[in-house]
């Protein structure tokens, strides 16, 4: 092989690797063009998917709730997002049960409503709120049902709550109205409503309703109640009634509470209990509680609580009960004989001379499908000073 021959030969083969490199050199960029593309598809994708999610999840919320209010002498329930009326009565009972039976959320609006018998939770997983303007007032010449309460004559109360949850898990009562007290009493029978009951009484004696919320920043002048229930969370029971009792708890399981407040009906006045674990609840915790002049903020009878703090208004007439084992009124639960008081912190204000309750709810249905209600409790002291303890929750009709 001469020397032209030589060099023609490397030349090609030059030629030939650089040819070569050149493909390898496009396949990595086709590869990385590849995979760019991938992501990208990939990502946008996710995205779509997200956006399609997200956007199924508003329009459920807002295809799931409905508005109940006052059409006349009538109750009339529509959409959130239609003016059409869905359903018509008379009696508010019926259009707030088909509302809570046909849908997630029912919201009731400001107006009198006078109901024919108490409201009978039907279903899990939905949400009542009833709005600040709205008062529920019970028809005294109907028939009421009732649930038997135990006392020295345990036939002859007969309570009518006026929302009843028999055994529905994750329901949610978010009361900012009015509940009005009826009582009826003779010497064969006597009758009362009670404002709200959580009902998880059951064959097996434990605790047969799980999880949910009650909230209360309304007005009514008895006391709240949760029975044989796990995981409620209350985190605002607050009350300037002076009732027995803001809040009774029987036969329940780890339930977190929030700000439980019992306030007189007068300035300077006395009030009862602001809770009271009558017997069998265990795991209890309470970020606070506060009682003006009670005759006990707490009265803990054969439970197990932990307290963040309570707080008194004024000189109580007693700071805590723990008394003896305290018969049942309503539980099914097994007696366990032990009970335990923690009450990590305690106030007395004893220049206190006047309490207000001051509620911030949002309106409806306007502030939905998330809002925030706050609930302050403003104490004027000697010497023009002020003592506030606040509360604030957050809801979302999503989640």
């Amino acid at each position: 092989m001469n020397n032209e021959e030589s060099i023609n030969l490397t030349h090609s083969s030059y030629i030939v690797l650089g040819f070569h490199a050149y493909l390898n050199l496009c396949y990595v960029y086709m590869q990385v063009l590849a995979n760019i593309l991938v992501s990208f598809n990939h990502k946008l994708a996710l995205f779509i998917f997200f956006v399609v999610l997200s956007s199924n999840s508003l329009a459920g919320w807002e295809n799931q709730t409905h508005i109940i209010s006052k059409d006349g002498a009538e109750c009339v329930v529509r959409g959130l997002k239609n003016e059409a009326v869905l359903f018509r009565h008379k009696d508010p009972q019926k259009c707030v049960e088909w509302g809570l039976s046909n849908g997630l959320n029912t919201i009731v609006l400001a107006g009198e409503y006078i109901f024919d018998d108490r409201i009978d939770v039907p279903r899990p997983g939905v949400t009542l709120i009833v709005d600040e303007g709205a008062v529920f007032k019970l028809n005294p010449d109907t028939k009421h049902s009732t649930i038997s309460f135990r006392a020295s004559n345990p036939d002859y109360w007969g309570m009518i709550p006026f929302i009843y949850n028999k055994g529905h898990n994750d329901v949610k009562v978010l009361m900012f109205g009015e509940l009005v007290k009826y009582r009826w009493e003779t010497k064969e029978r006597g009758r009362q409503t009670m404002p709200i009951i959580f009902d998880g009484r059951n064959a097996n004696g434990d605790c047969g309703l799980s999880g949910g919320m009650m909230l209360v920043t309304g007005r009514a002048t008895d006391s709240f109640w949760l029975i044989d229930s796990s995981d409620v969370k209350v985190p605002i029971v607050a009350l300037d009634t002076g009732p027995g009792a803001s809040l009774v708890l029987e036969g329940c399981e780890d339930c977190p509470l929030g700000m439980i407040v019992n306030l007189a009906l007068e300035s300077g006045g006395k009030t009862g209990e602001t809770i009271d674990l009558n017997s069998r609840s265990i795991d209890i915790t309470i970020e606070r509680l506060i009682g003006e002049r009670s005759y006990e903020i707490i009265d803990c009878n054969e439970s197990h609580v932990i307290v963040g703090e309570a707080v008194s208004v004024g000189i109580p007439q007693k700071l805590f009960g723990r008394g003896p084992v305290s018969g049942p009124r309503f539980t099914d639960r097994r007696s366990f004989g032990t009970r335990s008081l923690d009450v990590r912190r305690t106030t007395v204000l004893n220049d206190a001379i006047k309490a207000r309750l001051i509620h911030e709810v949002p309106p409806f249905p306007e502030s939905l499908p998330q809002f925030t209600v706050k609930t302050t409790v403003e104490i004027d002291l000697k010497g023009n000073k002020k003592r506030r303890y606040s509360k604030s929750v957050q809801i979302d009709l999503r989640n």
